[in-house]
């Protein structure tokens, strides 16, 4: 199968930056282009127009915008480095639940392939925390690839 578009959900974990090397290197395998997600779960803790006044500025700002602005500063330098290397590579933010973003946006895409590492969680931990890769896994209409880090803990 040729990938067109292979899709990188980003946690900006070690595990993740192992899944865009490898689909780096499927993307210059089969000419595709690589598109990056970073889905925002926001707390429900936290009222959505919380404000917060981060050390480096001293300014206020909502606490959505910094995480925003903090994904996409991160992701977009994810995506500069692909494009050194000879791979189109857009980057995505989306707020929501992980599972319900990366599934809308296989179709909004039209991505051929999902590459995305995994933290290898087992027993109660990966009961309790659950994992992402896994729902994907199940609920996917395109092909997933996991990934792990070979030095994730």
């Amino acid at each position: 199968m040729i990938w067109k578009t292979i899709l990188v959900p980003h946690d900006f974990s070690g595990s993740a930056n192992h899944a865009a090397a490898i689909a780096r290197d499927e993307a210059k395998l089969h000419g595709a282009r690589i598109v990056l997600l970073h889905v925002i779960d926001m707390p429900h803790q936290f009222q959505p127009d919380a404000v917060i006044v981060p050390q480096a500025t001293g300014a206020p700002i909502n606490l959505r915008d910094y995480a925003v602005s903090s994904a996409e500063t991160h992701l977009n330098d994810i995506a500069v480095r692909l494009e050194k290397d000879g791979i189109k590579a857009q980057a995505f933010i989306r707020l929501g639940s992980p599972v319900d973003e990366i599934t809308k946006f296989i179709d909004e895409e039209k991505v051929d392939l999902i590459v995305m590492g995994t933290h290898g969680r087992t027993g109660l931990k990966a009961l309790l925390v659950g994992s992402v890769a896994e729902r994907v896994v199940r609920t996917s209409s395109v092909p997933v690839m996991t990934v792990r880090h070979p030095e994730s803990d």
